[in-house]
């Protein structure tokens, strides 16, 4: 009988610790959503601001897994967050505090990521390394003393790309994701024209019209998630929120960089301007037009702002201001901008989870500081 108790016991702390990991997560988040979009648009900058200065001190690990329940066994395992240095998402913290005019903080950051003498101290393996490169770049007082990590990531890309483009990951050769676009394409643009390298700049090019002819609807205008790039084939849905914004991120960032992109970047402009929801959003998925996507409206609503700043259309100024506006309702109480949609599983396969993310964050900032300055 008292093996049975304690057995018994042993089972219901069990069953209840598995509980409170969940109960405590989801009641942190319940919390944080309390009053969120009532800060002033001044306060809730300076929220955002602060929270991307103490992310890009220390990035958060992020939640890759959807399950809200019975999270334990993940927990366990070390597959529910990745805590996986993510360099895109810190590359987008990068460039908002940058824009923030953050100087302090970004010449921190450029030596916890570069040695002394300008290189790396993480491996340049992955392509999403460029849009941290990119950012570097960006903010660098002497493009000189980085140029050795500058130089590594374009010795990557090009051998990755040969005589063609980058593909996303090298286990995949025949795969282009629209993300990697976003990624590669800054980079090799502002690379080009700092260093004077105009190959550079022809991969970039190369990599915006393959996917371009390959990977946008004939219709819509919209990019697909993937090509198969020997068939031509498109993979993944078309208008996926996160995706445009990658596709945006290439030209507003080309154009940023005196690259010849300004019919393709009004083009797509005129694809997204009427799926913009009256609140200022854009949708997960654009033509869906249900629920909301910070990240997605961030990068979309800072394409507006470079062609406003490119054509002084007020179309534009008028759906980056509406898009920022939308960002500071998303806002919580602590700065987090809110409803950023959570790690892509794969090829077709969308998180369902909604929350804070440092990417949504750094292209909240960058969008809300460019229209601010």
């Amino acid at each position: 009988m008292t093996i049975a108790v304690i057995l018994l016991s042993v089972f219901a702390l069990c069953v209840m610790a598995a509980a409170l990991v969940d109960i405590v997560p989801a009641v942190r988040t319940w919390l944080s959503r309390i009053g969120i979009g009532s800060l002033a648009q001044d306060q809730a900058q300076s929220r955002m601001r602060a929270v991307a200065l103490r992310w890009l001190r220390k990035m958060p690990a992020v939640p890759v897994s959807d399950q809200t329940r019975f999270t334990l066994p993940e927990r366990l395992r070390g597959t529910y967050k990745n805590r996986t240095l993510q360099s895109w998402q810190q590359g987008a913290l990068l460039l908002g505090v940058q824009q923030a005019g953050q100087t302090a903080a970004v010449q921190a950051a450029q030596q916890s990521i570069l040695t002394p003498d300008g290189r790396w101290k993480q491996p340049v393996d992955r392509p999403d390394i460029a849009l941290l490169a990119y950012a570097l770049l960006c903010g660098a007082e002497d493009t000189q003393k980085v140029r050795p990590a500058m130089d590594a990531v374009y010795s990557f890309l090009k051998e990755q790309a040969g005589d063609g483009t980058v593909p996303y990951t090298p286990r995949a050769p025949a795969l282009r994701f629209v993300d990697t676009v976003g990624m590669v394409c800054p980079f090799l643009s502002l690379y080009a024209q700092t260093y004077h390298v105009p190959q550079a700049a022809q991969i970039a090019v190369r990599q915006l019209e393959e996917y371009t002819r390959l990977g946008l609807h004939p219709a819509t205008g919209l990019p697909a998630h993937a090509v198969r790039v020997p068939e031509g084939v498109p993979l993944g849905i078309y208008g996926w929120g996160r995706g445009c914004g990658w596709y945006a991120l290439a030209l507003s960032e080309m154009l940023r960089c005196s690259m010849d992109v300004l019919p393709a970047a009004q083009r797509f402009a005129k694809s997204i301007l009427p799926l913009q929801q009256p609140d200022g959003a854009w949708s997960r998925q654009l033509y869906a037009e249900t629920g909301v996507e910070s990240t997605a409206t961030a990068m979309l609503g800072h394409l507006m702002a470079v062609l406003y700043t490119q054509t002084h259309e007020e179309v534009y100024l008028t759906s980056a201001r509406k898009a920022a506006q939308f960002l500071y309702t998303a806002t919580r109480k602590n700065g987090e901008v809110d409803w950023a949609q959570g790690d892509t599983k794969g090829i077709g396969f969308y998180s369902a989870r909604f929350t804070s993310a440092p990417a949504a964050q750094g292209f909240a900032l960058l969008l809300t500081e460019e229209l601010d300055a």
